[in-house]
């Protein structure tokens, strides 16, 4: 009978210890298995981190940019500006025409005969027909149209 009882202990610390070992072993398993996630989230952290670091560097580098452009761009403006005052405060330094034009230009105006008309016949004279003849409205279309109809 103390075989029998030693035997039966054996199995029943047997099956105990199996039960316990695998307790055991699943927690070691779920420990190791959440130090993994945790690595993980680390590493997920630190490129999350290393986006955000080079998104921040790229839109530093696209401000600096942009005021370039806005400092060029009212340097521009600036500068169209005073060209503008200047050349409204100081006559063009070259004429429109040459002096010797404008000499020959003077010259055959005053070279001209002033015509002055008068007022009065301006407004009293019907306009002048410059068409010799009958032509547009005024031809005479019936003696035209009474020989189309004798033949």
């Amino acid at each position: 009978m103390t075989t029998i009882a030693w035997l039966g202990l054996l199995i029943i610390v047997a099956i105990s210890a199996f039960f316990l070992g695998s307790l055991f072993t699943k927690k070691q398993f779920k420990h190791e298995e959440i130090e993994q996630q945790a690595k993980q989230a680390e590493q997920n952290l630190e490129q999350y981190r290393q986006d955000v670091a080079d998104h921040l560097a790229s839109t530093k580098k696209l401000v600096g940019k942009m005021q370039d452009n806005y400092s060029q761009l009212l340097q521009h403006v600036e500068d169209t500006n005073q060209l503008l005052f200047e050349e409204k405060s100081k006559k063009p330094s070259e004429p429109f025409f040459s002096k010797e034009t404008t000499e020959q230009l003077q010259a055959s105006l005053r070279a001209r005969p002033e015509k002055r008309r008068s007022d009065e016949s301006t407004y009293t004279n019907p306009p002048v027909d410059y068409a010799e003849g009958e032509s547009g409205l005024f031809t005479d279309d019936r003696s035209k149209s009474e020989q189309l109809k004798t033949p």
